[in-house]
């Protein structure tokens, strides 16, 4: 009697051990999983009260499907001089917004939008008929948005974090809603851990 006793108790000790030992190997693999936060410039078309070129950066952080976003733009509007391939350059709109979205990862591309807050600073640039040079100054808020669909590596390197930085590259559609409407669309080049990647 006493050895089966002693069996049952070695039985449900070994049972609880290797229990133990899988949660522990489990919690050691959850602590390895890297975070999502990645970089990325971007560049194209755009729109205020001019037609011209819009570029600029951000750096983006993901919790769970939460994403933080903070974005730097430079807009230049352009108008046509009396040669057909001669612009002048009269707008220019500085970015500095800070964004909340959503986004949502597949094996090798995500998709994500995103609104917040931003402080603009613009520079319009005037000329009579005599050509005399007037610049006006504004600086107003707005509610900066974007979309973007982005492409990076499915698999990381190795199991170093290091070695799951990939580059990106993607589209974007961005703007600005405020009284200086703004928007644009162009391409992206990013860099940084674009996912979770398993073990």
């Amino acid at each position: 009697m006493m050895q089966k006793l002693l069996k049952i108790i070695f039985v449900l000790s070994l049972s609880n051990s290797i229990y133990s030992q899988e949660i522990k190997d489990a919690v050691i693999k959850e602590h390895r999983s890297n975070p999502i936060i990645y970089a990325e410039a971007f560049g194209g078309f755009a729109c205020m009260d001019y037609f011209g070129l819009a570029g600029g950066g951000e750096v983006n952080y993901q919790y769970k499907k939460s994403l933080f976003t903070l974005r730097y733009s430079h807009l230049t509007g352009y108008v046509q001089r009396d040669s057909v391939f001669s612009f002048q350059n009269v707008q220019d709109n500085d970015e500095y917004a800070v964004m909340y979205g959503r986004r949502w990862t597949r094996n090798s591309h995500s998709f994500s939008v995103s609104a917040g807050v931003s402080s603009n600073n613009l520079k319009t640039t005037r000329r009579d008929f005599e050509h005399n040079r007037y610049l006006r100054y504004e600086r107003y808020y707005a509610v900066p948005f974007e979309a973007n669909f982005k492409w990076f590596k499915p698999k990381r390197k190795s199991s170093l974090i290091l070695n799951a930085i990939t580059p990106s590259v993607g589209l974007k559609v961005f703007g600005s809603i405020s009284k200086n409407v703004f928007v644009g669309a162009g391409l992206t080049l990013g860099l940084g851990l674009n996912k979770k990647y398993e073990e």
